[in-house]
């Protein structure tokens, strides 16, 4: 009768251990999406160009695979001290945030608006969607 006990005892167990194995998530596919959703952008450099209150306001993104990395500001004519100060501070606080939930410089909003729009437009031409980023994701 013990004998039967023990038998049975072990078969449930291998039982029990391979139906657990079958119900466990593969670990090689969670790497792989780990690794996908950590891949927001194509990296790269990208220019857009948007309109500011004095002129077309030229900007360059460079992004890697998972963020923004720097903005560079290649043309603009915006009001010396007040309108070129507003791109250089909203540049330096969507790069900080990864974001483009920032505040614009009151005073410039039209050149805020315009680094706003150029970095959103180069944000798609690098595969991401800008909606993500203005949620302040």
């Amino acid at each position: 009768m013990t004998k039967i006990k023990t038998t049975l005892t072990a078969i449930l167990c291998v039982m029990l251990t391979l139906s657990l194995a079958g119900c466990s998530e593969s670990s090689k596919g969670s790497a792989n999406q780990a690794k996908e959703e950590s891949r927001l952008y194509t990296a790269g450099e990208y220019t857009a160009q948007a309109e500011g209150k004095d002129g077309p306001v030229k900007i360059k993104v460079t992004f890697s695979q998972s963020e923004i990395t720097a903005i560079d500001i290649l043309e603009q004519t915006e009001t010396p001290g007040l309108g070129d100060e507003a791109l250089k501070t909203v540049g330096e606080q969507i790069k900080a945030q990864q974001s483009l939930s920032v505040d614009t410089v009151s005073g410039a909003t039209l050149s805020s608006q315009a680094m706003l729009t150029a970095v959103e437009d180069c944000i798609k031409q690098a595969g991401a969607d800008p909606a993500q980023l203005k949620e302040g994701k």
